[in-house]
């Protein structure tokens, strides 16, 4: 059964890749394998998690406006600077729309790093419920 995500045009299958296969992710543009969603129509291919990502989330390292998920940069250079792990990104971003706040979807579900210490003592939540995630998941808070 296909499923609509916000990302792409068509439709996208759950699958589970065979042992020793990699994809790229069109989400957080990282290599995986196990469970992905596939166009194969486009070669379009989203890790489980990034497929579940919540579109909008709080983050402790930017706690006075709501963070939402966006599938490009929306910057003329179709990058941004991700403003927890200080690297450049193309992928799924998480930003801020007020603040020009930017952080990789990853790195939105991870402890803070050094330079944002003051928030690591913060756990944060789930992005799903699958606990073989690349990364921490999320479920929003009521």
């Amino acid at each position: 059964m296909e499923s609509k995500h916000f990302s792409h045009v068509h439709g996208l299958l759950f699958h589970q890749t065979a042992q020793g296969s990699e994809i790229h992710c069109a989400g957080c543009r990282s290599p995986g394998s196990g469970n992905i969603y596939a166009c194969w129509k486009c070669n379009y291919f989203l890790h489980e998690d990034c497929f579940r990502a919540s579109r909008s989330l709080t983050h402790p390292a930017h706690p006075h406006h709501p963070l939402t998920l966006v599938s490009y940069p929306t910057y003329p250079s179709t990058q941004f600077f991700c403003n927890s792990c200080n690297l450049v990104g193309s992928g799924f971003c998480y930003c801020c729309s007020e603040c020009d706040f930017d952080v990789h979807i990853h790195c939105a579900h991870m402890a803070a790093p050094p330079h944002l210490s003051h928030s690591a003592s913060v756990p944060l939540p789930n992005l799903t419920n699958n606990q073989s995630s690349p990364f921490p998941s999320y479920v929003p808070s009521s």
